[in-house]
């Protein structure tokens, strides 16, 4: 019978390979990219295995046995006025200019604007692309156009990001 190598054995665990930086942040933005593109595909399948599967019991559900999707539904219906309060709850009232330094762990730049700095990082944050920790808001507008002009002018001059106004 021929030998089985390390791998192939049910009780040994494939050693984890140690990623540089610059590996880490590749992966990162791999993985990114590849969600975005796989996004459709990704809908499919998990109809096609919400479908196939009709007795999975959420995770949540189990551990709370009074959990209602309803409930929320009715409360955001009784009180329309909630999501708004509390997603506006940081605006500044103004644009600001901001750096991301680090953004992808190869010492890049990331410039952008916003009038809301907290929600903006956050949701860099959630989407899993941009480092957020060591960001600094480099210039404060009065107006969103004001705001999109000094961002255009920062990417010109060699720093990353992403601009709708162009």
């Amino acid at each position: 019978m021929p030998e089985l190598d390390s791998y192939n054995t049910p009780t040994m665990k494939k050693k984890k390979q140690i990623l540089s930086e610059e590996k880490k942040a590749q992966k990162k933005i791999y993985m990114a990219e590849y969600r975005l593109k796989n996004k459709a595909r990704k809908k499919i399948l998990d109809a096609k295995w919400r479908k196939d599967n009709p007795s999975y019991i959420n995770p949540a559900r189990i551990e709370n046995p009074n959990y209602d999707k309803e409930a929320g539904k009715r409360f955001h219906k009784a009180n329309p006025n909630y999501s708004n309060e509390h997603s506006h709850k940081h605006d500044l009232g103004y644009w600001v200019v901001y750096l991301i330094h680090n953004f992808d762990g190869l010492n890049n730049i990331y410039c952008g604007q916003t009038g809301n700095v907290y929600n903006r990082m956050k949701a860099h944050k959630s989407k899993g692309r941009l480092n957020t920790e060591t960001y600094e808001l480099i210039k404060q507008c009065e107006t969103y156009e004001e705001a999109l002009e000094f961002e255009a002018y920062m990417h010109e001059q060699g720093y990353h990001g992403y601009n709708n106004g162009k």
